[in-house]
C-alpha cells in the first residue's frame, strides 16, 4: 500500500497540544503536509481513512501508546515508516520500537535538525523499498513473459537457473515439481515433496501462501513470508507467485519467486536507518558513566574520612567525565554518519592507563582485584582514541558484571580477578581483558557480538559488544572471545600497529 502513498504527507501523533503545534509548524516549514491526532486511537481512525507513508508519534500517551500504535500501523501498512518520540530517553522503549520495525527514535525536546535527519532516513528507506518493489516487479514480468513462452519442463529449469533469486514450481497439490540452483542451496533438492514441508517444516500449507492464492485467483500474488533453510536459519523473503495457465483456463503449475530481503538491504545501512546512534551514544556514555561512578565513589569515601585532597580528586574526576558526556551528546553524529576514523599516533601504556583510571574505581567499589600486565618498552600504534576507549571500557563493564554475578551465585568465590594485558604480537598490538567471572556457554560465546543479544537479562541492551565489534572492525582489527561457564572469559582485541 505504501508504494502509492504521498511521501510528503505525515501523520503527527502526540497527546500534548503545544508539542503537536510546534512540530506541525516545523514540519510545514520543511515542506510537509501534516495531519494531527492526540492519541493512538485517533491516529488509527485517521490512518484507516487516509493511509500515510510516514508517521511521527510520541510513545507514552493515554488511550493507546506509541508502541501499540506502531504495531497496528505496521499490520495495516508494512511499508509505512514510523518515527518514535519520547521525553524519557528509555533505552528499553527504543529497543522495543526497533523490534517492531520503527525506522527512528528521537527524544524531546525535538531539535529541528535531528527531526529533519530522521525524516530523511525514513524517506530513504521508503525509496529503497520502492526501488526493490520495482526491481522485483520487473523480474516478475520477465518470469511471466518467459513462462508464457515455455514449451517444456527443461526450458523452465533453464530459465529459472538464470535468475538471481530462489525460484520453485509447485503443482495444484503444492508438491514441488522443479526448482533452481538458489533454491537447492537454501533448502535442498526434494522433488515431489510439499513446499510447506520443505520451506517451513509444516504439514499444512502456510497461512499466507502466495502459491495457494495464485491457484485460486489465477493471477500473480505476493506475500512477505519467513522460510526455514536446511541449516535451520529463519529468513524473511518477499515472495511472488505466478500461475501457468493452460489453454483450457486451468492452472497446471505456479512458479514462486522469493527474494531474501537481507541480501537486498545491507544490514549496516539498515541499522543506520533504524537509528543505531541511540545504541552507539548510550554505550559511549555508559563507559563514561563508569568513570563518573568512580568519581562519586572516591568523593563519598573522602567525605566519610574528611579527606579534603581525596575529595578534590573525586570532584575533578566527576568534572572530567561530565565534560566528556556533554561532548559525546553534542557529537551524536559521530556514530550515525559514515565517517573516516581520525587516527592518531598513540602510546600504548599511556592509552591503557587512561582506561584503567576510568574503570579502576568501579572495580574497587565492587571489591574486585585488578591485575595489570603492561609492556616494559613503549609500544606506538595508530587508532582513533575515543571510540577505541569506549569499546574497551564496554568490555571491562562486562567483565565487572560477570565477576559480581559469579560471587553472588557462589559466595565462596570471593576473590574475583580482572586482568588487563597489553603486549605486542609481531605487527599488532593486543589488548586482552580476562576475568574469573560467571563465564559463558559455547552458544552464548557464539552470540556475544550479535545485535540485541545480552547475557545480562534486563540489565543489558545487547548493543555494547555489537558496537565494540564494529569499532574494532573499522580499525581493521579483530576481537575474539573464549569462555567457560563458572571459570571466566577472555576478550582479545588485536589491532595493526599502523
Amino acid at each position: 500500500m505504501a508504494q502509492d502513498l504521498d511521501i510528503n504527507e505525515i501523520l503527527l501523533v502526540d497527546d500534548e497540544e503545544d508539542i503537536r503545534d510546534v512540530l506541525a509548524i516545523a514540519l510545514t516549514d520543511l515542506g510537509y503536509r501534516v495531519t494531527m491526532a492526540e492519541n493512538g486511537l485517533e491516529a488509527i481512525k485517521a490512518f484507516e481513512t487516509h493511509p500515510f507513508s510516514m508517521v511521527l508519534t510520541d510513545i507514552k500517551m493515554p488511550v493507546m501508546d506509541g508502541i501499540e500504535l506502531l504495531k497496528k500501523i505496521k499490520h495495516l501498512s508494512p511499508g509505512t515508516e514510523i518515527i518514535m518520540i519520547t521525553g524519557h530517553g528509555d533505552m528499553d522503549l527504543a529497543i522495543e520500537s526497533f523490534r517492531n520495525q520503527a525506522v527512528e527514535f528521537i527524544t524531546k525536546p525535538v531539535d529541528v535538525n535531528t527531526l529533519e535527519t530522521a525524516i530523511n532516513r525514513a524517506k530513504e528507506k521508503i525509496g529503497l523499498k520502492r526501488k526493490l518493489a520495482d526491481y522485483t516487479q520487473n523480474l516478475e514480468r520477465l518470469v511471466q513473459k518467459k513462462t508464457d513462452e515455455l514449451k517444456s519442463v527443461r526450458e523452465i529449469s533453464a530459465i529459472m537457473d538464470t535468475l538471481p533469486m530462489v525460484i520453485f514450481c509447485v503443482n495444484p497439490k503444492l508438491r514441488l515439481t522443479s526448482c533452481n540452483t538458489f533454491f537447492k542451496e537454501q533448502f535442498g533438492d526434494h522433488p515431489g515433496v510439499f513446499c510447506h514441508r520443505i520451506c517451513k517444516g509444516k504439514e499444512i500449507p502456510c497461512e499466507a501462501c502466495p502459491a495457494l492464492k495464485s491457484f485460486i485467483s489465477k493471477q500473480s500474488e505476493q506475500a512477505e513470508i519467513t522460510y526455514t533453510t536446511r541449516d535451520h536459519r529463519e529468513i524473511s523473503f518477499l515472495a511472488w507467485a505466478s500461475p501457468v495457465v493452460e489453454p483450457d483456463d486451468t492452472v497446471s503449475e505456479v512458479m514462486v519467486m522469493a527474494i531474501d530481503v537481507s541480501r537486498v538491504v545491507d544490514i549496516e545501512d539498515h541499522l543506520k536507518s533504524l537509528g543505531l546512534m541511540i545504541g552507539s551514544v548510550s554505550h559511549g556514555i555508559k563507559g563514561l558513566l563508569t568513570g563518573l561512578d568512580g568519581g562519586l565513589y572516591v568523593l563519598d569515601s573522602a567525605l566519610k574520612k574528611q579527606d579534603q585532597d581525596q575529595a578534590q580528586e573525586g570532584l575533578e574526576m566527576m568534572k572530567l567525565m561530565t565534560s566528556k558526556i556533554r561532548k559525546m551528546i553534542l557529537d551524536i553524529l559521530f556514530y550515525t554518519k559514515k565517517r573516516e576514523f581520525i587516527k592518531e599516533n598513540l602510546a600504548a601504556t599511556q592509552f591503557a592507563k587512561e582506561i584503567i583510571r576510568t574503570v579502576k574505581p568501579k572495580i574497587q567499589a565492587a571489591n574486585l582485584t585488578l591485575t595489570l600486565n603492561l609492556p616494559q618498552e613503549e609500544i606506538k600504534f595508530t587508532a582513533d582514541p575515543d571510540p577505541l576507549n569506549s569499546a574497551i571500557i564496554n568490555i571491562f563493564d562486562n567483565a565487572i558484571d560477570a565477576c559480581v554475578e559469579n560471587r553472588e551465585r557462589f559466595p565462596s568465590k570471593q576473590d574475583q580477578i580482572i586482568t588487563f594485558t597489553v603486549r605486542r604480537i609481531n605487527h599488532e598490538i593486543e589488548f586482552a581483558i580476562s576475568d574469573t567471572g560467571i563465564g559463558m556457554t559455547a552458544q552464548e560465546t557464539k552470540q556475544a557480538f550479535t545485535l540485541f543479544h545480552s547475557g545480562k537479562g534486563k540489565k543489558g541492551t545487547g548493543l555494547g559488544l555489537f558496537i565494540a565489534d564494529k569499532v574494532i572492525a573499522q580499525h581493521q582489527g579483530t576481537i575474539d572471545v573464549t569462555s567457560e561457564p563458572n571459570k571466566g572469559t577472555r576478550f582479545s582485541i588485536c589491532l595493526p600497529l599502523v
